[in-house]
């Protein structure tokens, strides 16, 4: 017993020993470590909190920059308002002032001549010519002025200037327009710890030009951030930064007494800095307790080892699920869509990534939109839209397969990754969707453009992957057989030949490179006279003309159109003005106007003041718009053709009989003209009759509405013989000319030159 007893004393005395020998080491070895670890944590812990101020400076700095470009780009889109009045009319200037404002969201708009004398929306003049931005605008600067005096009315204000040009580029003035001074609650904001963050915007100098409420660091309004800041060699970096042309910049500062951690970003268009102040406090709030704890830790090791290591462990692991848990809450916010509850475009590139590494499946990246989603906003309203695009979500959800996975990108636009092994899959999947949607969807009928890229290549990036799928949708919108199409290479050929025409279709269009083709309208009765002609654009590029084909639809779809529209509009009233100043009385001529100009105002005064620029009158200028327009919006279509012959002009529908109108709409358009479409003229025997049957039938209906009608494309004796007997009043085509250049016409028309 008592060898018993000495072994275990023995025993208990090696283990303390060896107990305490493995304490002075532990504790040594952790005296080492947290020498090591607290200022690795520190570090880490730091570059956190900032990282958290910089993303949360970044998405802000894109709110607020968006909301000050809108306010540019849309005193910017009223400015060719201005293009083609009478700047000597006070009332028209002031006029159009008061319609921009009613329309823009501008408290008051003001033109400023180039003399200085400011005519306001509200009918008052003044010379402004002391107004730096007034100068500045004058000068070609698009300008946007904070806190400042309005003219207007004396009160606080942000001024946006932008200069107004005339027809051939030289400035003409200037729109200006105010609205309250911009308040951070005008965008949404992206905070650390809610509503901590204080937001400011600097100018070059260091001035407040805007600030947040919630200033935590007692930043006011024209106050200067450099003068605040405690530590001279820290101020000195900051006003380096304001200066210059590096954004994301980090700096740890002082003001008034107050530890802050401030992230700063150049604002693009501008000399303006944005810069997001956050409280050390705040931005370490949730990385605090550990610090201390840590700091604790060394002291309780000392005394009681083991507990001490448990009870870290535990409350390690506890900061661990904070953390995890703070980065889930950021998580969900970057991957789920707030309007859809579905993945992001973020979380959806990472998926692609991912499953692009499978090389054994084949997949595809589908992109979907609605065609004219406008409309959908125009009939529901906002909320109405956004509760068509949550459907949109669930339609494809319920319809993509197990392994598929989609996102919304922005508005009505969405992106599909999908697995196949054939591509009947591809084309079934389309249509599930576009039959489901159609089911989902009541109260308007909604048309999905479906673009589909067989991906060829495992190692492409998903953005490129998605702009094949964007070019497959695109080609619909030109020519839609069907609600989907499938990408290939010719596409991005077209997309080169669009490039090429872009970055050339402003110098030619100042140097006159887009010229007038005429093609003669003939009367179908026994005079068979020229009656008048259609004005056709051509380009002549380098000695060769370039086919309408080939840029007409660039142009419509990059808006281009509508600067060659008003174009062709002007030169054909110089042609007009030149033929009755030789004594003749002008032949009507007709001008298409394509479907863009609708949703613009004051479009038609505009057509009517340039023919009072050439003193022409307005009866001899026909006005085309094709009857798809109808189509995007009815209502809005009867107000404008009610508004052209309000001016006097001449309005008809082109392509009557392909659209969606048709003799539906026909009685209530105030129409001078039916242009009936060439397709009726088929040369196939069985269809013949029918065709005859039906091109009669609306030629008898414009009859009894006193509705002139003319058919085009018109390339035998026999089609003219038979619009004659149906009683067609006018036609166009090869048969009896074809477009021609302007001194052909002329000779043609009234014997000038012959």
């Amino acid at each position: 017993m008592e060898q018993k007893l000495k072994s275990i004393r023995n025993t208990l005395k090696s283990t303390m020993l060896f107990f305490v020998c493995l304490i002075v080491l532990v504790v040594i070895s952790l005296v080492i470590l947290m020498a090591i670890y607290i200022p690795t944590v520190s570090a880490q812990l730091t570059e956190q909190a900032e990282s958290s101020v910089s993303s949360s400076l970044s998405a802000t700095s894109v709110n607020v920059q968006s909301y000050f470009k809108g306010r540019i780009e849309t005193l910017r889109g009223f400015s060719n308002r201005f293009t083609g009045t009478n700047l000597a009319d006070s009332q028209s200037i002031e006029k159009a002032c008061a319609d921009i404002a009613a329309a823009s969201g501008f408290r008051h708009v003001g033109f400023t001549q180039p003399d200085g004398i400011t005519i306001s929306s509200f009918g008052e003049s003044e010379n402004t010519s002391h107004r730096a931005f007034i100068k500045e605008g004058l000068a070609g600067k698009t300008t946007h002025y904070a806190n400042v005096n309005c003219d207007f009315d004396n009160s606080p204000a942000d001024m946006y200037t932008v200069p107004v040009r005339g027809q051939r580029g030289a400035i003409i003035g200037t729109l200006t327009g105010d609205t309250p001074p911009f308040t951070f609650s005008d965008v949404e904001l992206v905070g650390v710890s809610g509503d901590n963050s204080c937001f400011f915007v600097f100018d070059p100098e260091g001035d407040v030009v805007y600030t947040s409420e919630g200033n935590a660091a007692g930043i006011s309004l024209n106050s200067n951030l450099i003068s605040m800041i405690g530590d001279e060699a820290v101020s000195k970096d900051i006003s380096f930064t304001l200066n210059s042309f590096a954004d994301g910049t980090i700096k740890h500062i002082e003001i008034n007494g107050g530890k802050y951690i401030a992230a700063f970003s150049d604002m693009s268009d501008s000399d303006w800095t944005i810069a997001a102040i956050v409280p050390d406090a705040v931005a370490y709030a949730s990385f605090a307790p550990m610090i201390s704890f840590t700091v604790m830790l060394i002291i309780i090791m000392a005394l009681i080892m083991l507990a001490v290591a448990i009870f870290a462990t535990v409350k390690v692991s506890g900061v661990k699920a904070e953390i995890e848990g703070a980065v889930t809450d950021g998580l969900r916010v970057m991957y789920t869509d707030s309007l859809t509850g579905h993945d992001t475009i973020a979380r959806f590139r990472e998926h692609f990534a991912v499953a692009m590494k499978d090389t054994a499946t084949k997949h595809a990246l589908i992109s979907l939109d609605v065609d004219g989603f406008k409309a959908v906003n125009d009939l529901f309203g906002y909320e109405g839209g956004n509760d068509v695009i949550r459907k949109m979500s669930d339609v494809i959800k319920r319809n993509i397969g197990k392994t598929d996975f989609f996102a919304r990108s922005a508005g009505d636009l969405f992106y599909i990754f999908a697995d196949f092994s054939d591509k009947k899959e591809l084309v079934d999947l389309a249509n599930r969707i576009m039959s489901d949607m159609e089911y989902q969807i009541s109260g308007i009928k909604l048309e999905l453009s479906i673009g589909i890229y067989i991906i060829d290549d495992p190692h492409l990036k998903s953005r490129v992957a998605a702009d094949r799928a964007d070019m497959a949708r695109d080609s619909l919108k030109d020519n839609k057989q069907s609600g989907y199409a499938f990408f290939d290479n010719s596409m991005l050929e077209k997309i080169r030949r669009e490039k090429r025409i872009e970055d050339i279709m402003e110098d030619s269009l100042a140097l006159g490179e887009f010229i007038v083709y005429l093609q003669p309208k003939f009367s179908l009765d026994a005079k068979n006279e020229v009656v008048g002609a259609e004005a056709l654009v051509r380009w002549l590029h380098e000695g060769k003309l370039i086919p309408p084909g080939d840029f007409i639809p660039v142009f419509e779809k990059n808006g281009f159109v509508t600067r060659i529209d008003y174009y062709m509009f002007e030169e054909v009233c110089k042609l007009q003005k030149k033929y009755a100043s030789m004594g003749f009385t002008p032949k009507c001529i007709s001008v298409n106007m394509s479907r863009v100009h609708l949703n613009k105002p004051h479009f038609v005064a505009d057509l009517a003041s340039i023919c009072d620029k050439y003193g022409v009158r307005t009866d001899c200028i026909e006005i085309e718009i094709t009857e798809s327009a109808a189509y995007e919006n009815a209502s809005k279509l009867f107000e404008i053709f009610k508004e052209i012959k309000s001016y006097g002009f001449h309005v008809s529908i082109d392509d009557f009989g392909t659209g969606y109108s048709s003799l539906n709409m026909l009685k209530d358009l105030p129409v001078d003209v039916l242009k009936i479409d060439r397709s009726f003229l088929t040369e196939d025997a069985d269809e013949h009759e029918n065709a005859s049957l039906i091109i009669g039938c609306v030629v008898s209906l414009a009859a009894s509405l006193s509705i002139h009608t003319i058919c085009e494309g018109i390339e035998t004796k026999e089609q003219a013989t038979l619009l004659t007997k149906l009683g067609c009043n006018m036609a166009q085509g090869f048969f009896f000319a074809r477009p021609m250049p302007v001194p052909d016409y002329e000779k043609l028309a009234y014997g000038i030159g012959a």
